[in-house]
């Protein structure tokens, strides 16, 4: 009886291996994947309906490593309340107030409750912003820029959030060629350079964050 002959391959499946330009079309994709996801946010009738339309925009918290990116969105925040018809009140005369209670810090506002927030600072509406990204990383091949805030507007008479909604602004880019990356490195720096002399730091995307925020929120 003549038997058959089995012959295995030595063949080995073809190894896949990403190239510099797969490795940068997932990036994009997973980039605008983020971009594009929504989010839930909270609008009160109670906060259109407002018999003051003044708001204390208080000292925000800042989540990120940049220690000029709380005062520099606050200040943001507060042309962007003036813009959509409310009357934000001064930062020098709020901070102030807040001094006498011991806070010059967004962290430390949990400790005062909203009701006694209201009669220091004699509003009732309060915005409290928590930083929660403001990042410029300039590693030569990856530039990225990244701006997340989050705002709640709080009636301090009731204790009911009236708003709030997060907003970010995102820009990234690759470069795969060396002398583009080096190019790119030194425009970056310069970039950054400029926005700490004018003290608008990663201002496009900062205004881009707010504009996502306050598109939510209705006018006075």
């Amino acid at each position: 009886m003549r038997q058959k002959k089995v012959f295995f391959s030595s063949l080995q499946p073809p190894v896949f291996r990403l190239q510099p330009r797969h490795i940068l079309l997932i990036a994009v994709f997973s980039v605008l994947c983020a971009c594009v996801s929504g989010e839930a946010y909270i609008v009160s009738p109670n906060l259109r309906s407002a018999p003051d339309s003044r708001v204390a925009v208080l000292p925000f918290n800042n989540m990120s490593t940049d220690i000029t990116a709380a005062e520099y969105l606050r200040k943001l925040s507060g042309e962007h309340f003036s813009k959509r018809g409310y009357t934000p009140v001064a930062f020098e005369d709020a901070d102030e107030k807040l001094k006498v209670l011991g806070i010059s810090d967004g962290g430390q506002l949990p400790s005062v409750s909203p009701e006694r927030l209201g009669v220091i600072l004699g509003t009732d509406l309060l915005c409290y912003g928590d930083v929660e990204d403001f990042t410029f990383q300039n590693a030569g091949f990856v530039v990225r820029k990244s701006v997340v805030l989050r705002l709640k507007i709080v009636s301090a008479s009731s204790g009911e959030t009236l708003f709030e909604a997060s907003g970010a602004g995102k820009s990234i880019k690759f470069y795969l060629k060396k002398e583009e990356a080096k190019k790119a490195f030194i425009d970056a720096a310069v970039v950054k350079l400029v926005e700490s002399i004018f003290k608008s730091p990663l201002h496009k995307e900062a205004e881009a964050a707010l504009g996502r925020v306050f598109d939510k929120m209705p006018r006075r």
